[in-house]
């Protein structure tokens, strides 16, 4: 299979575009007109270049509007097609794309639109090249693949194949079934783009929202597996169109193009490039901060109960420990920390995930496309396998139990207990939330659906006082790890200011699942609490049949609730320190995240920091 990607999938230049796909290991690539126009050189230099990088250009496209006009435009539209043929010719490439008509003067009769093309096919046969019949999804007349290929079917020509795209036969919901009729030799080109699910004008989702198979809803993985099952075997190219990714980079985009082939390859296939790992949760996870400025963040996970049980053997590194929460602090002045920290101040630094195999996991990693990452280590001290993360974060691979014990038994020392902390009762990581720009979020999907085997929970819009919050959470099959993806094109939303504030994307808050949630939240420092409104729990009572006494236990511990069917949720979250925050949670028959109460809570810390920016 000869993997390719249309350049308009990628921002930038043309000769950015081309050496973006060549780096991500592609073999060819489509051109898009506007590209060719916008060059400064000629169609041959072009050639010259995609060639220098061992790119094949296999398409130029798109050629619009042809089939079923009358005259004079049907002479025109041949005068038209003669002129790209001769282009191609000085390009290099063998095949035209021609996209159904949507001319409001085309004919629906398919005796007319067959005969053009098979015209068309003649006159490409002259200039020895071929044409590729492609059906819109909001075409005039021919708008379905099934169409499309009866028009090349009656057209019966040697230089006339048809082309196939999954947005425009999976966003219309078409059955794939009627693929097994169509020869695989009469294919031209097969083209991948997914969308997420929602309900849009398809030239709409189309020209706004297209993105990478893996990053959207549509089932680009089944209609795949039928093209393989027939036997095709032609180039297969990615064509995406989305303002996100106009505003990426072109390197990026074409990374996300081929993390994405490889994911949809094991899709077809059935079986993993390198086996998926097998993630058990969050072995720990390490914070940065200053040492001169560190004691704000230890009185607040000294309020939270957590105690620091261990101090690294060789390194300003500390580990606090409650249930089996492992928080690191590291407070180190020089190498990957230190440079972290001057960038992003108070911080997630890494996170490290719990597998059976931590070299098969970086395997996986690095075979799809993730950046591996080597720190120094001190004699005795563990090697642990880590690739990056979002905004250069750290993601660590930890087996446990080890050989030699925990990660802390082989790294650190134990120390006495010394400090006094209140006991809330946090067994475990529940979920971090991750802040990613809105440009990023579709390709952190990717990262953790095709690195983890995470698979992507529907999107939630959060309603922020300052804008919208589009929420997205990833979750292993058995919700040991659940890693959610906010993002947001405002800037003084929740997501925009962590943004500002940490110079970057990254882990904003961390929730911890607790034995009991009143007795947790009685334990919590009332400094610590986030101060909720008191028309929420107004709210509450008319949402909910909950009695006096339970709205006013929740109300004096600024305890949030939720319900979904029998289902229940408890929240409480802290204040923000440098734009991170904490959240205790009790969950009982409840899979979600507490949607509801976003828009009370993101009112609530919006509040805080507006006095805190008016104070300073």
């Amino acid at each position: 299979m000869k993997r390719a990607i249309a350049t308009v999938c990628m921002p930038g230049s043309l000769g950015e575009k081309l050496g973006a796909a060549a780096e991500a290991g592609f073999q060819g690539v489509e051109i898009f007109e506007n590209d060719l126009t916008y060059f400064d050189g000629r169609p041959e230099d072009v050639g010259r270049l995609a060639d220098s990088l061992g790119l094949e250009i296999i398409a130029l496209q798109p050629f619009r509007d042809f089939e079923g006009l009358p005259e004079p435009a049907r002479s025109k539209a041949f005068d038209r097609a003669r002129r790209k043929f001769e282009l191609m010719g000085r390009l290099g490439t063998p095949l035209l794309l021609v996209c159904s008509s949507i001319s409001p003067d085309a004919t629906d009769d398919m005796a007319r639109v067959a005969a053009d093309l098979h015209d068309l096919g003649e006159l490409a046969r002259t200039f020895g090249v071929t044409v590729g019949f492609e059906a819109l999804a909001w075409g005039r007349h021919i708008n379905d693949y099934r169409q499309a290929w009866e028009a090349v079917r009656r057209a019966d020509h040697p230089n006339l194949g048809l082309i196939l795209d999954s947005f425009h036969l999976l966003a219309r919901r078409l059955p794939i079934d009627d693929i097994e009729q169509i020869p695989p030799e009469r294919i031209a080109l097969v083209q991948t783009a997914d969308a997420p699910g929602i309900e849009m004008d398809l030239l709409f989702l189309s020209r706004h929202y297209r993105c990478f198979p893996g990053q959207g809803d549509l089932p680009v993985a089944a209609m795949m597996r039928k093209l393989d099952a027939i036997g095709y075997r032609g180039p297969i190219s990615h064509e995406i169109f989305s303002d996100d990714f106009r505003a990426a980079s072109a390197r990026g985009i074409a990374n996300d193009g081929m993390r994405s082939f490889l994911w949809l390859d094991e899709q077809v296939r059935g079986r993993p490039l390198v086996p998926m790992p097998t993630v058990d949760g969050i072995e720990f996870i390490e914070f940065v901060d200053n040492p001169n400025q560190v004691g704000a963040f230890v009185e607040t996970l000294q309020g939270l109960g957590f105690r620091r049980t261990h101090r690294h053997r060789s390194k300003q590194v500390e580990l606090y420990r409650q249930g089996e929460v492992n928080l690191v602090l590291n407070l180190e002045d020089d190498g990957f920390p230190h440079a972290f920290y001057l960038l992003h101040g108070l911080s997630v630094a890494a996170m490290a995930l719990r597998v059976a195999d931590a070299t098969r996991a970086a395997a996986r990693a690095t075979a799809m496309l993730a950046k591996p990452f080597v720190s120094p280590i001190g004699e005795g001290e563990l090697k642990i396998p880590a690739v990056r993360g979002v905004s250069g974060s750290l993601v660590y691979f930890v087996e446990r139990p080890q050989a030699r014990g925990t990660f802390f038994h082989v790294d650190f020392v134990p120390e006495p207990a010394t400090e006094a902390a209140p006991d809330l009762g946090l067994l475990r990581i529940d979920h971090v939330a991750q802040v990613v720009s809105e440009t990023e979020l579709v390709s952190w999907v990717l990262y953790y659906r095709t690195i983890l085997g995470l698979e992507p929970d529907e999107r939630t819009d959060l309603p922020d006082p300052h804008g919208m919050i589009v929420s997205r959470a990833t979750t292993n099959q058995d919700r040991t790890l659940r890693l959610a993806l906010n993002a947001s094109q405002a800037e003084r939303t929740a997501a925009g200011r962590f943004m500002y504030r940490t110079a970057g994307a990254g882990a904003q808050h961390i929730a911890f699942g607790c034995r009991d949630i009143f007795a947790a939240a009685a334990a919590l420092p009332t400094e610590l609490k986030l101060p909720l409104p008191e028309n929420y729990y107004e709210d509450l009572a008319a949402r909910f049949d909950l009695d006096d006494e339970a709205i006013t236990r929740m109300r004096d511990l600024s305890v949030m609730y939720d319900r979904l069917g029998a289902g229940e949720f408890f929240q409480v979250f802290t204040r923000s320190i440098n734009g991170l925050f904490f959240e205790i949670v009790e969950r009982r028959d409840y899979d979600r995240y507490g949607e509801a109460n976003a828009p009370a809570r993101l009112a609530a810390q919006a509040a805080l920091d507006q006095i805190a920016e008016t104070v300073l």
